[in-house]
């Protein structure tokens, strides 16, 4: 007889979501700054020295999830990190960096709140090539299509560009005030800021999918009454 594994529910959560080297783990500080706990298993280096907010087994998950979905043993992973997340008093945070995995996240949560974040992918490329990474398991055209359909599909959401961050942290206070997050923009380094205007040579899609993001970020500033 087989003995079902009913998946557990994850009760508060705000979602950092975006591809690598897009300002994922500078969003996570301001999240955090707002009070939200953010499990991590990895500390900072010179790259981001702040930390990166990231727990390796959702990395390992993530990447399970988008091949073979929820399988009994990713229910049974998917349960541990909803207990580690439903162990934080108030709202918890995570970060996904292989977007697609994000509905799966979704489908579980009582109460989700989620900050998509890009990058130009210029500036994206040359900065993993920094860092000696040639490719990430998902490109970064993929990666950001999934993120264009997280934004559309999660209600309580909102898109933002790197170089909004960088450069607007007026604004940015006041759009992650839209989703219930009162965040310290002081953490905003503008010296810390990597790869600006990168002569990196891209696809015709590539720039055509970062005008789309452009687009999404500057309807989601109207929406919310932001000039």
């Amino acid at each position: 007889m087989r003995t079902e594994i009913k998946s557990k529910v994850i009760n508060d959560v705000v979602m950092v979501v975006g591809h690598p080297r897009s300002g994922t783990s500078l969003v996570s500080q301001l999240v955090q700054s707002a009070g939200v706990i953010f499990p991590s298993d990895y500390e900072g280096d010179e790259f981001n020295k702040r930390g990166y907010f990231e727990l390796e087994s959702i990395n390992k998950l993530s990447g399970k999830l988008i091949k073979v979905a929820m399988t009994k043993n990713n229910t049974i992973e998917m349960n541990k990190i909803a207990d580690k997340l439903n162990a934080s008093s108030g709202s918890a945070g995570i970060k996904i960096v292989k977007i697609p995995s994000l509905f799966f996240y979704k489908h579980l949560s009582k109460r989700m709140r989620a900050i998509f974040i890009f990058r130009h992918p210029a500036d994206v490329k040359s900065s993993m090539l920094k860092r000696g990474i040639s490719s990430f398991s998902i490109d970064w055209f993929t990666n950001n299509n999934a993120l264009i359909a997280g934004y559309e599909n999660i209600h309580n959401s909102i898109m933002i560009s790197y170089k909004t961050l960088m450069e607007h942290p007026e604004r940015v206070k006041k759009i992650f005030e839209r989703i219930g997050l009162t965040v310290d923009t002081n953490l905003i380094q503008i010296g810390e800021r990597t790869q600006h205007q990168s002569n990196v040579i891209l696809k015709p899609e590539e720039k055509e999918l970062y005008e789309k993001l452009k687009e999404l970020e500057a309807e989601c500033f109207r929406l919310c009454g932001i000039d």
